[in-house]
């Protein structure tokens, strides 16, 4: 059975695997898996020939066999900073309030408000973990996996 937990930040939380292992701090590094699920507004170059548009429906997941697949390390509280580039490593505040919280082998649903993940301002696909972007006020909905402390 799972739990649900939702902070007084809006971030939703729910627990889909236990986990058994330690928990990370601030300024750790940690592997994770995610999947991610975009709905309509994120964008990227994908183009989709036979509708003669864009893709803008998008799902990205480090379990499935592509660049960023994964586990990938990231540094908790190492955000990019607003107009840099993203740089291999760095989460979102959304990411980083759920690991502290996590324990190793730990596989939990996260629903992160837009405050806790790009913003009002949004992020083009520079900006990004995933590298796509990201529109104002985006909401994301995902899954994360806490495979391993560094």
């Amino acid at each position: 059975m799972s739990k649900e937990m939702i902070k007084e930040n809006g971030l939703r939380m729910v627990e889909i695997t236990e986990g058994h292992g330690d928990s990370p701090t601030l300024g750790q590094t940690v592997s994770v898996h995610y999947e991610i699920f975009f709905g309509e507004g994120t964008s990227t170059s994908n183009y989709d020939e036979t509708a003669g548009k864009y893709v803008d429906n998008l799902y990205d997941s480090t379990y499935e066999d592509k660049p960023f697949s994964g586990p990938v390390d990231i540094v908790i509280g190492a955000a990019t900073p607003k107009d840099d580039i993203y740089s291999r490593g760095q989460s979102i505040k959304g990411f980083d309030e759920a690991l502290v919280e996590m324990k190793v082998g730990e596989k939990r649903q996260l629903f992160i408000p837009a405050a806790l993940a790009y913003g009002k301002e949004g992020a083009s696909s520079f900006h990004t973990f995933f590298g796509y972007r990201v529109a104002p006020h985006r909401d994301l909905a995902c899954t994360i996996e806490l495979v391993e402390i560094k």
